[in-house]
């Protein structure tokens, strides 16, 4: 599934630009309110926005790439074969947990879509847009899950960062 993980290298790779910009735009808002330049009153919306997006999109590059903060003192402890079959058993829950989530965010897009309600801030769109991310990342971690359960440990490849595109 090379797509997939490309799929998974892009979103990585946006939620990377997007911190980037987040960053020159919070640092420009600063100086120009300290030296009474100009005013950005949108930088904020624009800021909550960006983080809500770089989460979702960052998630699942974080997780295939075994990026995340992992607490294994237990698992240290035990044997290979035990460790493999704990290991095993919380990837099961992960995409027993993903796909549940799924599912409720598809209910809570599909709601808001319905509802037509829209966001009263500095950008004023339909608030199905922000849930529109929610479902679509659950998928992909529940996507890496099954495939941590299905795929023998030793023939995972959780080094996609050598290889962007």
């Amino acid at each position: 599934m090379a797509w997939f993980d490309k799929l998974v290298n892009f979103l990585g790779l946006i939620a990377g630009i997007l911190l980037v910009a987040l960053t020159v735009l919070v640092c420009c808002d600063v100086m120009a309110r300290y030296f009474r330049l100009f005013s950005m009153p949108w930088s904020l919306d624009f800021a909550q926005y960006g983080l809500f997006v770089i989460t979702f999109f960052g998630a699942p590059w974080v997780l295939s790439t075994n990026g995340h903060i992992t607490i294994d003192l237990v698992v240290e402890r035990l044997s290979p074969d035990k460790a493999k079959v704990l290991r095993r058993i919380s990837h099961m829950i992960g995409a027993l947990m993903s796909g549940a989530l799924f599912v409720f965010t598809c209910v809570v897009l599909w709601r808001a879509y319905q509802d037509g309600t829209t966001v009263p801030d500095t950008f004023m769109f339909p608030e199905w847009w922000i849930y529109a991310f929610a479902p679509t990342t659950f998928l992909i971690l529940m996507i890496i899950f099954v495939r941590w359960v299905l795929v023998p440990e030793e023939q995972i490849d959780t080094s996609m960062t050598k290889e962007l595109f």
